[in-house]
């Protein structure tokens, strides 16, 4: 006998069976939220539960929250009831400038950083495969709240200045409605780069000429900005002049490339599956073999991650010199130091940044790291000296390219041609790998060089002359930064050939 069932029923037997769907969806949100809490707290060797640490970061961050936006309102009160009380326009010109450049950093490092890589590159990804749990989850958990939270910092941080500065007047409406649209934008951005990086197989990032060209685009748009805003800036009425020339184009460009990136990202949320990020996904084609040995280090270098260290520090190189191509109308910036102390200055920023890329280089293919392999390759056929010259041209010429940087910067800049910066990164490379050679770090598990005291005082001995530019004359200091580095790259190279020669072979037995 057949029964009916009326609508009711049905109704509510839908609605029971959608219940334990979104209790399932919460405990796999719980699950990846306590193994992510278990990976801080084993990675900081913290002597806490799972429930202490989250209570610990609950309080630590209101604790934060409040003391942030304390001593960020009180600084803000006392410029605008200070120095800055009669120029409110001109201050509400320059929060919108910060905000810009927040903006279009905080969606530049979504895209060039290890951010990229927090979903489709976690070591844990077949684990939770292995677990069923859902991509999505790990996707939300790993990849949206993070970035969420970083632009909730921009949101919050914009609201705190807009709101100490509040003025009843139309250019305080105009920065206002300028401000929420580009930080829509960037958040839009934001969350579209998270879920396509999080639906692409994880790859490590390159010099590849598309992230060049968008570092450079997005830098002279930057620069373009700028150079449009900072002329108004000294101006009472600031934007206030006539807004309408570019703040509904601003408002509608923005409009119409957000709703672009919802769409996008709701399709990257649809193709969100294990398969297409699996960490057996081998590129299609077959890989052609590097024969050239200096090629073959310059790929190992940027296929590691000190070389996506490396990667993201001239990316963010190229968009600071689009941003001054941008904002060539304005520049040169006038400066209250003498040719001198500016050159002095920019020599030692040059040996500053030399150190902060040379090191992470020398990690992966100093003579520590790669001493072996180069012996292998000698041992096989290859000429010493050709190997030495090679080598001794990597270094030299990642040397040459951040002084070149510095050199590049101070001359649209500062319109001051600065040769003593170019040298100074040979410097600074011809001496770490001195220093490496006389200091003979240990390697670690993974074959990189280790921390070493004698290295790093070698090192910053080697590069002590630099300090000669503080007591000669700028062209006098050019002279012997010249000769110096030439002496320090003929003995890198004297090193490296004794080293290659002279190593003994590890027996295992």
């Amino acid at each position: 006998m057949a029964t009916k069932v009326s609508p009711v029923d049905v109704e509510g037997q839908v609605s029971n069976a959608r219940i334990p769907s979104a209790s399932v969806r919460r405990s796999d949100y719980r699950i990846l939220r306590d193994f992510r809490a278990f990976e801080i707290v084993n990675a900081m060797r913290l002597p806490l539960t799972l429930d202490g640490f989250r209570s610990l970061v609950i309080f630590g961050s209101i604790a934060l929250v409040l003391l942030g936006t304390m001593v960020f309102a009180s600084t803000m009160s006392v410029l605008r009831d200070g120095p800055l009380r009669h120029d409110t326009a001109a201050v509400l010109n320059w929060g919108f400038l910060a905000i810009l450049y927040c903006a279009v950093a905080t969606v530049l490092t979504e895209v060039v950083s290890s951010r990229r890589l927090a979903v489709s590159g976690t070591p844990h990804l077949e684990l939770f495969r292995a677990m069923e749990l859902p991509l999505p989850q790990v996707v939300v958990r790993y990849g949206l709240v993070p970035a969420l939270r970083r632009t909730g910092i921009l949101w919050y941080s914009a609201a705190v200045f807009l709101l100490v500065f509040f003025e009843e007047s139309s250019s305080y409406l105009d920065v206002v409605a300028a401000s929420v649209s580009v930080m829509v934008f960037a958040s839009c951005a934001c969350v579209y780069c998270v879920l396509h990086f999080a639906s692409t197989p994880a790859r490590r990032i390159g010099l590849h000429w598309r992230y060049c060209l968008l570092a450079l685009i997005l830098g002279l748009l930057l620069g373009a900005a700028t150079g449009f805003l900072l002329p108004q800036l000294s101006r009472v009425d600031g934007l206030a002049e006539n807004p309408s020339r570019f703040l509904p184009a601003l408002c509608v460009l923005a409009a119409a490339a957000s709703g672009i990136l919802i769409l996008l990202s709701v399709r990257a949320w649809r193709r969100l599956s294990y398969r297409r990020i699996s960490l057996r996904t081998e590129r299609g084609g077959s890989q052609r073999a590097v024969t050239n040995f200096g090629l073959f280090v310059v790929t190992d270098l940027l296929s590691s991650k000190q070389g996506s260290l490396i990667a993201t520090i001239v990316l963010a190189w190229i968009a600071v010199v689009g941003i001054l191509l941008g904002a060539r109308g304005i520049l040169p910036l006038p400066s209250a130091l003498g040719s001198g102390e500016l050159h002095k200055s920019l020599v030692g920023i040059a040996v500053l940044l030399s150190l902060g890329v040379t090191e992470p280089m020398l990690y992966r293919i100093g003579p520590t790291a790669k001493l072996y392999h180069y012996r292998f390759a000698w041992e096989n056929g290859f000429s010493a000296a050709a190997i030495v010259v090679r080598l001794v041209g990597i270094y030299v010429m990642a040397g040459a390219a951040i002084g070149g940087f510095v050199f590049l910067g101070a001359l649209l800049a500062l319109d001051l041609p600065v040769p003593g910066a170019v040298l100074a990164g040979l410097i600074v490379a011809a001496s770490g790998v001195v220093a490496e050679s006389l200091s003979r770090p240990p390697t670690t598990t993974d074959g990189t060089k280790s921390n070493d005291v004698m290295d790093g005082l070698f090192t910053l001995l080697l590069i002590s002359p630099c300090s000669l530019i503080l007591v000669v004359s700028p062209e006098f200091s050019t002279g012997l930064l010249l000769g110096y580095s030439i002496l320090l790259i003929l003995g890198a190279a004297v090193c490296l050939h004794q080293r290659l020669l002279r190593l003994q072979s590890k027996l295992i037995l």
